[in-house]
C-alpha cells in the first residue's frame, strides 16, 4: 500500500481522533467487534468506520467500531474490493 500523501492530521485524524478512540475502545470494552460478532474473542487495537470515510462514513459513534490488525486488515481488503483469503479455525474448519 503507498503511503498517504498527507498527514494524519490533513487526513482528519487529529486530536479529536485520538480522543474519540480511546471512547469508542473503553465503550467496545478493548474487544474487537467482529470477531465478537463470530464468536472468537480478541483484544482490538484499532478503531475502525464501519463505512469507511472514503466512501462517505463518518465519524459518528454509530460509525465505529473496535477491532483487531488482522479483521482490520480483512475488512480494509474488501473494502478496497480485493478478496480476502479464508481462514481455517484451530480444529481446521473454516470459520465463519
Amino acid at each position: 500500500m503507498p503511503w498517504p500523501t498527507t498527514s494524519r492530521h490533513e487526513r482528519g485524524y487529529g486530536t479529536a481522533w485520538d480522543k474519540l478512540r480511546v471512547f469508542v475502545l473503553r465503550r467496545d470494552m478493548g474487544l474487537c467487534q467482529p470477531c465478537l460478532r463470530n464468536n472468537r474473542t480478541a483484544l482490538a487495537n484499532a478503531v475502525d468506520h464501519i463505512v469507511p470515510k472514503a466512501k462517505g462514513g463518518t465519524d459518528d459513534m454509530e460509525n465505529l467500531q473496535a477491532i483487531c490488525g488482522d479483521c482490520h486488515h480483512d475488512k480494509t481488503l474488501r473494502d478496497e474490493g480485493k478478496r480476502v483469503k479464508a481462514k481455517t479455525g484451530l480444529d481446521g474448519w473454516p470459520e465463519e
